[in-house]
């Protein structure tokens, strides 16, 4: 999956892998098809699915809309994103974290019940939105007016929009989960090797090989399509960094889970005691205080995570796909302002 992040107008078939990174982001934090397909739907049209477009292609126009849905005046979401340290403009750098903080200020408008102004045509909140099965037209209708607000509507192209991308994409989350149930899978069937050739048989039947870092490469290589190293510090290199153990404790609390915002499917590492900064090994969260990895022996194994112990000390946790339950925004919500209305790019259809 290549996101692209430009400020340029794309077709449609350059949108497909944004699409799709959003679309798994949002059901992964609990949103349905239709509410995803009806927020897409508007996307496209104000933004072409692009995090990189600025109005009229004037390049930091801060008076001007910026990002995925427009926010108007741009400095409604470049403020917001230097505060809580994700990148905008030109810097893209780190592709994902880019659209994670466009999408992670969404989240954040939802839960604090920002921009959305319920209309009597739609009289819900934005929270219901989310969590709406009604059909995407519908829902795409209803953002567009409670969220969107455009001064230029084209509502048709919004609900065809929107059709499209909830019949075009695959929903649920499934790379990730896809991962998680490969590396579940094989609980109880490997056998333990750092031999070079055997221990990239993760996957033989009925038994295979495997240690803690060939069975995460493996598995997201397998179940998403993607590399994210073939030992746990090139793996360290991969990915995004969600949280690091800045005291190198030895286990990972239930207030540490907490506090890292770790999400099922991430990966957490150790490193040797007196190289901190390296690593020799790594486990995936499952959540509810639950690791599943592959130590020694016999494995992998499910454990649990609080209780675990390593001889190295706890690195750090990263993430490679989305899923899992969103963590608690960094910001607090801000005071009621004035909405503004909404631009849409005045493209060749």
């Amino acid at each position: 999956m290549t996101l692209i992040i430009s400020n340029i107008y794309l077709e449609r078939s350059q949108m497909t892998d944004n699409a799709q990174y959003i679309a798994d982001y949002l059901i992964g934090n609990g949103w349905t098809q239709n509410a995803v397909a009806g927020i897409l739907g508007n996307m496209e049209q104000e933004s072409t699915m692009n995090p990189g477009l600025w109005q009229d292609l004037k390049y930091e126009n801060m008076s001007g809309g910026y990002g995925l849905v427009q926010w108007t005046p741009a400095t409604e979401y470049t403020s917001w994103a230097d505060r809580n340290g994700y990148p905008w403009g030109g810097d893209t750098s780190s592709p994902t974290v880019y659209v994670n903080g466009q999408l992670e200020r969404i989240l954040w408008e939802v839960r604090y019940d920002q921009q959305w102004i319920a209309t009597s045509a739609f009289p819900f909140s934005f929270t219901a939105f989310t969590q709406s099965g009604e059909a995407p037209e519908y829902l795409a209708e209803a953002f567009m007016k409670n969220y969107e607000r455009p001064g230029i509507p084209e509502l048709e192209k919004r609900k065809q929009n929107a059709r499209y991308w909830f019949e075009n994409l695959q929903y649920g989350g499934s790379r990730l989960e896809d991962v998680v149930q490969l590396v579940l899978s094989r609980v109880g069937k490997n056998t333990y090797s750092q031999d070079g050739g055997l221990r990239q048989r993760v996957f033989d039947e009925p038994n295979g090989y495997s240690d803690c870092s060939s069975l995460m490469w493996k598995a997201f290589e397998r179940g998403a399509g993607i590399q994210i190293g073939t030992w746990t510090g090139d793996q360290m290199g991969h990915g995004e960094l969600v949280w690091h153990n800045p005291a190198y404790e030895d286990v990972f609390s239930l207030e540490m889970q907490k506090e890292s915002g770790a999400k099922r499917g991430d990966l957490v590492f150790w490193g040797p005691n007196d190289d901190p900064g390296s690593s020799s090994h790594v486990e995936m969260y499952l959540g509810d205080d639950q690791f599943v990895g592959h130590g020694s022996g016999i494995g992998p194994r499910v454990k649990t995570a609080s209780a675990y112990t390593h001889s190295g000390k706890l690195v750090e946790v990263r993430r490679y796909l989305q899923g899992g339950a969103p963590p608690k925004p960094p910001d607090p919500p801000p005071p009621t302002g004035v909405y503004l209305v909404r631009w849409i790019p005045g493209r060749k259809e």
